[in-house]
């Protein structure tokens, strides 16, 4: 029979073995870009704008395309208002026009640690406010951006995520949100 401390080294190295085991599924099963599971249902944000409201967009060529879905909190951004500003007064509800970045994927060049700058920009109608998350689809809790008919706004994505989301969230002044998500891949 093994020794007293060769069982307790036993039961330690077995313990933390279990441990390994489940820290190594939660990183494989949860989302690349950190969120909740199931964050990138549609259904998941309290509010979104009706369906047809916005209106489809096509992104100019190099340019991600947006898609629609919830949104949470993200990293400082540095937003350049274009200097027009939203008609608030208006009934219309919020829409995003167009939403996009530049470039439309990130080149990491074998490169896992590197972090790539992205240019994006919006226009928008209706809107009173405007929130900018990355790395989530629930922009509600994100960086506040200037809201004008267009802007833009500098932001990185990070090379060890195999896709970089991006949320823009514009809120009515009567509580209405369109909200559109674009998806960078990373090659």
């Amino acid at each position: 029979m093994p020794s007293r401390s060769a069982r307790t080294t036993g039961i330690v190295l077995a313990a933390l073995g279990i441990v390994g085991v489940v820290l190594a599924i939660v990183l494989l099963v949860r989302p690349a870009g950190g969120g909740a599971p199931g964050a990138a249902t549609a259904s998941a944000g309290p509010s979104s704008a009706p369906s047809g409201t916005a209106p489809a967009t096509s992104a100019a060529p190099g340019s991600a395309e947006a898609a629609d879905g919830a949104a949470a909190p993200a990293p400082t951004v540095s937003a350049a208002p274009s200097g027009t500003e939203p008609g608030t007064g208006s009934d219309a509800p919020p829409a995003i026009v167009s939403f996009a970045s530049t470039p439309a994927s990130v080149d990491c060049e074998g490169d896992r640690t590197a972090s790539v700058p992205l240019a994006l920009s919006w226009e928008t109608s209706g809107g009173a406010t405007a929130r900018l998350a990355v790395g989530t689809t629930d922009a509600s809790a994100g960086e506040p951006v200037d809201l004008a008919a267009s802007g833009s706004a500098a932001v990185t994505a990070d090379c060890r995520d195999s896709e970089t989301l991006i949320t823009l969230s514009v809120l009515a002044p009567d509580g209405t949100t369109a909200q559109r998500t674009l998806v960078v891949p990373a090659s």
